[in-house]
C-alpha cells in the first residue's frame, strides 16, 4: 500500500494485509493467541483491525470497501 500524507500513526507497523473479509480474520487471529490492538473501525477506504501476533509483530489488517 502506499500511503499519503502523515505517517506517524503507521510507522510501529510492520506491514497491511488487504483481505476479503476481517471476520476469518479476527478467528483465525484469536486462535493463534494474537492481540487486537485496534478494533473493527471505518476508515475512508475500509474497514481495518489492527493485531499484535505472539511473536511481537504487529499487523493491520484491511477489508477494502466494495
Amino acid at each position: 500500500m502506499l500511503y499519503s500524507g502523515p505517517l506517524e500513526k503507521y510507522v510501529s507497523q510492520n506491514g497491511t494485509v488487504l483481505v476479503g473479509s476481517l471476520t476469518p480474520v479476527l478467528d483465525a487471529l484469536g486462535k493463534a493467541g494474537a492481540e487486537i490492538l485496534e478494533a473493527p473501525n471505518e476508515v475512508p477506504n475500509g474497514t481495518r483491525i489492527v493485531a499484535l501476533h505472539p511473536d511481537g509483530s504487529v499487523f493491520e489488517y484491511m477489508q477494502l470497501r466494495a
